[in-house]
């Protein structure tokens, strides 16, 4: 999994960044805030560790932009030297999925690091449904109406990233990142053909319940609609 580390103390991030890559992880070390929120324009990270304070701008709006603009099934912890009661549920109002104190004990650290990795892939494993379509993530397998729909590889993740994203409008420079991570030699087009197939394949010209639109000059939407 790719992690971000937003933290602009070296020395700290080195460490969480050993622990994390000794486990198998990838990971990538922004010192500034800014420097993460222009790198996700690009690239796509499983899992946030966020400073709550940051040279340029404060980890709440990192945060912000992470949930606006990559969902709420990412994992984001929080770390902080601000360790009151009342300061523990802002960073989780502000939608944190845990959050540890400063100084980090790294066992704890990594226990509640593999919590919330557990307990995505539980939620990654169980079947997905959407109108009348069902996604089995873990048997990479979509149905419609209860017939299995044939789809290549990289069709799925597609469809996968606008289903999982209803009513966001997706970048094609994001799709491109999500779903042809390793092609780098693709451009827009071939996701403009691919949105095009899955549009026809799963019904997301309304017959599903779900209506796949492109947005002049950003990408594409999916949203729900009214079926008769």
């Amino acid at each position: 999994m790719l992690f971000a580390i937003v933290e602009d103390s070296r020395s700290q991030a080195e460490v969480l960044k050993a622990l994390l890559k000794s486990e198998g992880h990838q990971v990538e070390v922004f010192a500034e805030g800014r420097a993460c929120l222009e790198a996700l324009k690009t690239r796509s990270f499983d899992f946030f560790i966020i400073d709550w304070t940051l040279p340029d701008i404060g980890g709440d709006e990192v945060l912000k932009h992470v949930r606006e603009h990559c969902g709420w099934e990412v994992p984001v912890i929080f770390c902080t030297a601000r360790t009151s009661e009342e300061s523990a549920a802002d960073i989780l109002r502000l939608g944190a999925d845990d959050y540890i104190p400063k100084p980090i004990r790294y066992m704890e650290f990594m226990a509640r690091v593999e919590t919330l990795l557990r307990r995505r892939q539980a939620k990654r494993s169980s079947a997905l449904r959407f109108g009348n379509i069902e996604i089995n993530l873990e048997a990479r397998r979509i149905s419609q109406a209860g017939l299995e729909v044939d789809l290549t590889q990289r069709e799925f993740d597609l469809a996968v990233a606008f289903l999982c994203n209803v009513g966001r409008v997706l970048p094609r420079e994001e799709l491109l990142a999500k779903v042809w991570v390793r092609e780098p030699d693709v451009d827009s087009r071939t996701v403009d053909t691919h949105a095009s197939r899955l549009r026809k394949k799963l019904g997301l010209g309304g017959e599903s319940g779900l209506m796949l639109t492109s947005v002049y000059g950003q990408g594409y939407r999916l949203d729900t609609v009214q079926t008769a």
